[in-house]
């Protein structure tokens, strides 16, 4: 249960410096990697997952009109092996339906280059009777000025790799990787699955790996904790794919989450470095 002085803006995934508004059009998501973000040599994959529902987020919040919308599933492609100066995101709608909605989100370097893409679906729920209220996005400003991370990103997170061999992690359910749901937030979900994907491919290729790509299907909110992680590889383990499954013990170990993640080795660092 999250404590009574839960507040969004100090969580993690608001610290990590994506900022935008909310009402632009289109609407446009601005993130400058730092130390703490990154990794590897390159940026965390969980970051650039927080950058895509921002974005994705906003486009279906305001498709929905007053229905409420709900990540489902999130799949991101970041194949470049490099610290951008900036990444500047723009959010477009693929499908208004009924029941749910898909949006597109480009991400382009400082050269405006294209250096990542992901899509998203979310599901939308009629407001209950006497429920609360949906909040107006367009009045929100996510601004830069909050403070960012001190250390790096998977140690302030609490990851502890329990058993790399099969890509076992462990994340504390903390109120600072909580939604105001009170539910893991989704790109704390992406970063446990990165740290389980990374943790396995780098135990059993001897060398470094990074994630690239996820497809993250959100199955149930993971509300106890600590949220574990089991990991296995589909195929030859050069191949690089790796399926990651996120449970919550504290919840009757349910499944919450189910992943395909993409390995790769990390890029050599800079000659001197």
């Amino acid at each position: 249960m999250r404590g009574s002085l839960y507040r969004p803006q100090d969580t993690i995934p608001a610290r990590i410096g994506a900022s935008g508004y909310p009402g632009s059009d289109p609407v446009r998501v601005s993130f400058e990697p730092y130390p703490e973000v990154c990794h590897q040599g390159v940026v965390h994959a969980a970051a650039l997952v927080l950058v895509a529902d921002m974005a994705a987020g906003w486009v279906a919040d305001r498709e929905a009109g007053d229905d409420w919308v709900f990540t489902s599933d999130l799949s991101l492609r970041a194949p470049n092996l490099r610290v951008p100066a900036v990444v500047e995101s723009t959010g477009r709608l693929l499908r208004r339906g009924k029941g749910t909605i898909t949006a597109e989100v480009t991400m382009l370097d400082e050269h405006g280059a294209l250096y990542a893409l992901a899509q998203a679906e979310f599901v939308r729920m009629a407001p209950l009777p006497g429920g609360p209220v949906k909040p107006n996005m367009d009045d929100a400003d996510f601004r830069r000025d909050r403070p960012r991370l001190d250390r790096p990103l998977m140690e302030l997170a609490g990851v502890e790799v329990v058993d790399a061999s099969a890509g076992v992690v462990s994340v504390p359910l903390r109120d600072d990787l909580r939604n105001p749901a009170g539910a893991m937030q989704g790109a704390m979900v992406g970063l446990t699955a990165q740290a389980a994907a990374e943790a396995l491919g780098t135990h059993h290729l001897g060398v470094p790996q990074v994630v690239t790509d996820l497809d993250i299907r959100y199955l149930a909110m993971g509300k106890v904790g600590p949220i574990r992680t089991e990991a296995s590889f589909v195929g030859p383990p050069e191949r690089g794919t790796v399926r990651v499954e996120l449970f919550d013990p504290g919840n009757g170990d349910r499944l919450i989450t189910a992943v395909l993640a993409r390995v790769v080795p990390a890029p050599a660092p800079p000659d001197g470095i």
